[in-house]
């Protein structure tokens, strides 16, 4: 299948990822990141030009089967996060842990409670084909410092939303990165929206492999990337010396 972009270590396929992950090579990432559709139609009513309903976000798409086909993309006992997942389902992933990403903010949610939500949850966990390992919870650990579950990164100021409504801060984004690969391997992200993720591991020196259904957030997500990534830069470096 030919990539709708691919530069300095960066490729993206535009299409449905049920149609593109047939495609792509078997353990061939060492990590996962992504950001699916919740299944809520969401759409805001603070911009001045509200941004069109999310392509797949009517709640007919079978997340867990989907994730079942990205799962042998990932090598053996690395990691795999995702947003707003509440649990893996009969997917061979360990447990692992709950990640909590602090907003900063008040979110709208139900207004006629006294609280408001101010956070999104990030599943973590190992994929693991063995049912031993899984209940041993075996994993490769890439981190060097262990850290907390509560990823802190104001939206308001982290995160203009002007390329994608549902955009993540690349800086939550590259500590989970950081602490789950190693420098030159490979981040996969199934539903890449704008990019971030992608972005994300341009800025950690990783390669990344990203798939969006909508031409729109592709063409974004390319432009944004249009930045000289360290892999390049160390070719730039080999040719002058």
């Amino acid at each position: 299948m030919k990539p709708y972009y691919k530069r300095g270590g960066i490729t993206i396929y535009h299409g449905d990822c049920r149609d593109v992950l047939p495609a792509l090579e078997r353990n061939s990432v060492d990590m996962i990141l992504t950001d699916p559709p919740y299944g809520v139609n969401w759409q805001s009513n603070k911009r001045a030009k509200a941004f069109d309903v999310l392509l797949g976000d009517d709640g007919t798409l079978p997340l867990h089967s989907v994730l079942s086909l990205c799962l042998p993309i990932l090598r053996r006992g690395r990691h795999i996060y995702v947003f707003g997942l509440k649990d893996w389902g009969d997917l061979p992933v360990t447990t692992g842990t709950e990640l909590i990403w602090d907003k900063g903010i008040l979110g709208t949610g139900d207004l006629s409670l006294p609280w408001g939500p101010s956070h999104e949850r990030i599943l973590f966990g190992v994929y693991q084909t063995s049912n031993k390992n899984r209940e041993d919870g075996f994993g490769r650990l890439a981190a060097r410092l262990r850290k907390g579950s509560v990823l802190r990164a104001d939206r308001a100021h982290s995160v203009a939303v002007n390329k994608h409504p549902t955009e993540k801060p690349v800086s939550i984004l590259r500590e989970m990165i950081e602490s789950s690969s190693c420098l030159g391997e490979t981040v996969f992200d199934p539903f890449m929206g704008s990019g971030s993720t992608l972005d994300a591991a341009r800025m950690e020196g990783r390669h990344a492999i990203g798939i969006e259904i909508d031409e729109r957030y592709c063409e974004v997500a390319a432009k944004r990337l249009e930045q000289t990534s360290i892999f390049e830069k160390m070719e730039m470096l080999d040719e002058i010396e």
